[in-house]
């Protein structure tokens, strides 16, 4: 595939390349600041309840990056700084999410009313 610039490295198309790539993305275009009710200002991660939002959030929420800190699965944080993101890629808890459930959230994601990053739309193109 052509389409990536060849200055950077390329998401990798595994199961763990995956998720990699959409904490990367979330963590760095939906991850801001806002004022919770008791806790003052915290970095969270609204989903919005929007489907291409929502797949990414329960995907990252069961790999273990993320927890959600509402009852409703609407907001969450995450449980990790970047620099670690790759080793909870390959982790346990990231390898038992279904394949199958991860590219769905990628597609969504890719082609959903929201943001996504260049390694989304990359992974997108390719696992079509």
């Amino acid at each position: 595939m052509e389409d990536w610039q060849p200055w950077t490295d390329k998401p990798e198309n595994s199961h763990a390349g995956r998720i990699l790539a959409l904490a990367n993305c979330i963590y760095k275009m939906h991850y801001t600041t806002e004022q919770h009710a008791t806790q003052g200002p915290i970095e969270t991660f609204d989903n919005k309840c929007a489907g291409d939002l929502e797949k990414a959030a329960h995907v990252l929420a069961q790999a273990g990056f993320t927890r959600f800190i509402d009852d409703i699965g609407r907001r969450s944080v995450f449980l990790f700084e970047p620099s670690e993101f790759e080793q909870i890629a390959v982790g346990p808890d990231a390898l038992a999410v279904d394949a199958d459930q991860v590219c769905e959230a990628i597609e969504w994601l890719a082609i959903g009313h929201f943001r996504s990053s260049e390694e989304i739309d990359y992974l997108a193109k390719v696992m079509r």
